[in-house]
């Protein structure tokens, strides 16, 4: 009978993971296929693991890691983690990279936002809740709390490739980065989709177009972008609980859709002009327009021809080209209503945007070791939320406004209705600027004249009220937003105001 032989160390690294597991944690040592060697040991039952990984070399097996996993770790990832070192460790190194330039491992980076602490060597990386440190040989990445996370030695010379790319490994197998993007999958219609995960954060995905290529017949992606609002229009019907983003371009049209669950706290992403050259501030040089997170951070100490530097622009304002129809649209007179804020799980916090969201940590759960849970960390990050009129405690569809924090402008997403056609309600979509420092509202200039500009105008400034009538209740002490709610969210008898 045919019997498998695995030729490579992928099997062997698995079963010996869970044979140290079965053993209670005793020290097991295993000879891989291709030449590797594998050596686990842990101090207690259930404790941190701690392992060796020797690889095969012309004097013997030399150990090209060594691993230190939490007991928080799953070992299915930890079997991963240590896969990816057999697969990325460079076979033939060149020994002047040894120690590779952390610009060079910065600029190959597929996953997470580098960036240095002031007086810290190393070179720090963001993935969400987790932060990776690469500091000479190690690569440490800690998951919400000190110990909770995984630390490696490199040893021999790794270059700069491989380096990164085992970076982005063990960021996303110990965040799970491909749940969320296998369930957007899931969900999909058959169609011309692809679905990935996010660069910057475990908690997104991202769908784009299966043929990125431009299509000639039309060239500012039109037919694509009315196939994305439609799929957005789905999946904000399927699953409620997911926010979708849509990315547009310079030219008006989506090109992409990021979805992120609503009781994350991921920061948006926002279009940006970047530089690539190593000019100066203020001097633009070569440029591109990318989407970059709203809390990306900086790079002080990088070098600039290497790392993208944001340019300061205003926010590009949406306009849809032309009116879509919305058979259930709802056509609101203007009178004398104000915006409420709609209830959802939110506090204030600190900054010029008063609705701030909870920052949770996942760890397990004393009473049941086999679940997780989600324990507050005492931080909070701004939030997007949803408004609606205070007319009545009902479906609004199209007067629903989303806004989006930005720094201390703040983005108003709305369906401004349009007539009708043949009967059927008409909206169109547009983008509208908040500026709570100077207490502004900007529109888009390409608003036509006439009563669809006076409706934006209106509803902005709407909007600015309602903000600013939140900032003044947090400014006396509020925690929670309550006077800015309606009466049905606040369980006041219907018509009293506060």
């Amino acid at each position: 009978m045919y019997k498998f032989e695995p030729v490579s160390p992928t099997y062997g690294i698995s079963e010996t993971v869970v044979a140290h597991r079965l053993r209670g944690g005793e020290r097991v040592r295993a000879d891989l296929p291709g030449g590797y060697r594998l050596t686990l040991r842990a101090r207690e039952r259930h404790g941190p693991i701690q392992a060796a990984l020797a690889a095969p070399s012309p004097t013997g097996p030399a150990r090209i890691c060594t691993a230190r996993f939490s007991a928080f770790t799953p070992l299915p990832a930890a079997s991963r983690i240590l896969d990816a070192v057999t697969r990325y460790a460079p076979a033939l190194p060149d020994a002047r990279d040894a120690h590779p330039p952390r610009e060079a491992v910065a600029r190959l980076l597929t996953t997470g936002a580098p960036f240095q602490q002031p007086d810290e060597p190393g070179l720090f990386v963001q993935f969400g809740p987790a932060q990776a440190w690469l500091d000479g040989r190690r690569l440490s990445v800690t998951l919400g709390a000190p110990g909770n996370g995984l630390s490696l030695i490199l040893g021999g010379p790794w270059d700069a490739p491989s380096t990164a790319r085992l970076t982005a490994v063990v960021l996303r197998e110990l965040t799970d980065a491909e749940h969320l993007a296998g369930q957007l999958a899931s969900l999909l219609p058959p169609g011309p989709w692809q679905v990935l995960s996010d660069q910057w954060h475990p908690d997104a995905a991202l769908v784009l177009p299966s043929a990125p290529r431009r299509d000639p017949e039309d060239p500012l992606g039109r037919r694509v972008s009315r196939a994305l609002r439609e799929l957005r229009h789905e999946l904000c019907t399927d699953r409620p609980d997911w926010d979708v983003q849509e990315l547009i371009s310079v030219e008006g049209s989506a090109v992409a859709l990021r979805v992120t669950p609503r009781e994350r706290a991921v920061p948006r992403l926002v279009r940006t002009v970047v530089g690539d050259g190593p000019l100066g501030p203020g001097e633009l040089g070569n440029t591109r327009t990318t989407f970059l997170p709203t809390d990306l951070p900086a790079f002080p100490c990088l070098d600039p021809a290497l790392i993208p530097r944001p340019v300061t622009a205003p926010l590009d304002l949406y306009v849809a080209p032309e009116p879509e129809r919305d058979i259930y649209g709802v056509k609101l007179d203007l009178g004398g209503w104000r915006y409420v804020l709609d209830a959802q799980p939110v506090v204030y916090g600190p900054g010029w945007y008063p609705f701030h969201q909870q920052v949770t940590r996942r760890e397990k759960d004393p009473a049941y070791p086999l679940n997780d849970r989600e324990v507050p960390t005492g931080r909070t990050v701004p939030t997007s939320v949803r408004i609606s009129p205070d007319v009545a405690n009902r479906a609004w569809r199209n007067e629903y406004v989303q806004l989006t924090p930005v720094d201390h402008r703040v983005e108003a997403r709305l369906e401004l209705f349009a007539g009708r056609e043949q009967g059927c309600p008409l909206v169109r979509t547009v983008t509208l600027q908040i500026d709570l420092r100077a207490m502004r509202v900007t529109l888009p200039d390409q608003i036509p004249a006439g009563p669809l500009r006076h409706q934006a105008a209106v509803k902005g400034e709407r909007i600015l009220s309602l903000l600013m009538a939140s900032l003044q209740e947090r400014d006396q002490g509020a925690s929670e937003p309550r006077s800015v709610l309606g009466p049905w969210s606040r369980g006041d008898p219907p018509g009293t105001d506060t």
